[in-house]
């Protein structure tokens, strides 16, 4: 949940209009995952910055899939934008959003903020995947074999997998690539990707036995798949969230 409390927030403020600039420009080509909380923060949705459009002064935001929250969102008086850049937090606010197309599909614009909230703590957000819908990463491994491992989290940058029995050919060591890995993505297809290794460290097993989870970051995903994966995301956060309130 995003802090509001401008007092607390001002000694993390930026202000430098190229520093701003320079951030958001990140996290558009990027495409990282933005929440949205607006409505006092009885309401999310999650987005991603589309474009930097510095000649009009704007932001322009991905459309969410679930029309009766984008037009909340709409209605909103204003909105806090909470991202991560360089697993940094960053927030800023949004006021007087408009719906408009882009590139021929519905988007969100708001003005560019004339200042940044960015707060060292350092950790990206990701999604823990459901239990009851497992998500598998298919690799291949040095012997030409095809492994499949329990995926237990995903953002657009990463993640967190289960180690299978058979892995230890694979190489789990940090700094290992994984060359033409495969994740079929819930009504989104498949997406490919390098894996790169990044640690390795044994977890807590109902059977008493060693097993070990596995932090991957995500190679060489174009923005179609990013785009995917915050889709994913944004859905299955709607889901818990209507779970929690039913």
């Amino acid at each position: 949940m995003p802090s509001d409390g401008t007092a607390d927030l001002e000694r993390f403020q930026v202000n430098s209009r190229l520093e701003i600039l320079r951030v958001l420009g990140d996290l558009a080509r990027t495409l990282q995952l933005v929440t949205a909380y607006f409505n006092a923060g009885q309401d999310f949705i999650l987005t991603s910055i589309l474009r930097l459009d510095e000649e009009n002064n704007r932001l322009i935001l991905d459309y969410g899939p679930d029309e009766a929250l984008n037009q909340r969102l709409l209605s909103a008086r204003r909105a806090i934008f909470v991202t991560r850049h360089n697993q940094v937090r960053v927030q800023f606010t949004g006021e007087d959003i408009q719906q408009a197309n882009y590139q021929g599909t519905p988007a969100f614009f708001i003005p560019l903020p004339s200042s940044i909230i960015r707060i060292q703590r350092r950790e990206y957000y990701r999604l823990s995947t459901p239990i009851g819908r497992r998500l598998n990463l298919s690799l291949i491994d040095t012997e030409g074999n095809t492994i499949h491992a329990h995926i237990v989290d995903i953002s657009v940058g990463g993640i967190g997998i289960i180690e299978p029995p058979e892995g230890r050919q694979c190489g789990w060591e940090a700094g290992t690539v994984v060359p033409g890995c495969r994740i079929e993505l819930p009504e989104e297809g498949v997406i490919q990707a390098d894996v790169e290794i990044r640690n390795r460290y044994q977890v807590d097993s109902q059977h008493g036995e060693p097993v070990y989870r596995v932090g991957c970051r995500l190679l060489r995903t174009d923005s179609r798949s990013n785009a995917a994966i915050l889709r994913y995301i944004h859905r299955v956060e709607l889901e818990r969230r209507k779970v929690k309130k039913d």
